[in-house]
């Protein structure tokens, strides 16, 4: 699925999700990928995200999209609550804002974790996620 300058791939036989962010990537862009990756087609067999958001040159995300993703996890939480989350960054600001995220899924059962790299990301996937 592509989807304005964000990708979702689904992996594994959609056990996990990859989103490519790249380029500007507005909150409402992010929001409506979450839509998307959390639809009831999906959501169940997914055991891990990686979000890599190493290509983003803008990140133009407010708080209140933070809040508005964070709802979305939540909720998705409650269908699936043993999801893992990787994220892969490379800009302060990009770390900051999902510093920001992870605060509010604080009562969520996610288990997420920020990376600068893609294999070191996998590894930790590899390790923490359940399998089916």
């Amino acid at each position: 699925m592509v989807f304005v300058g964000i990708q979702i791939n689904l992996l594994e036989d959609g056990r996990g999700v990859e989103v490519l962010a790249e380029g500007v990537v507005q909150g409402r862009e992010i929001i409506d990928a979450h839509k998307r990756i959390y639809d009831e087609r999906y959501l169940k067999r997914q055991r891990y995200q990686i979000v890599d958001k190493s290509a983003c040159t803008e990140y133009a995300v407010t708080a209140e999209d933070i809040d508005a993703i964070a709802k979305l996890d939540r909720k998705a939480s409650i269908v699936n609550p043993d999801i893992v989350i990787a994220v892969i960054e490379a800009r302060g600001l990009q770390f900051s804002l999902t510093e920001l995220w992870q605060a509010h899924l604080a009562e969520c059962r996610f288990l997420t974790k920020s990376f600068r790299d893609r294999e070191t990301a996998v590894k930790w996937i590899s390790k923490n996620a359940k399998q089916p």
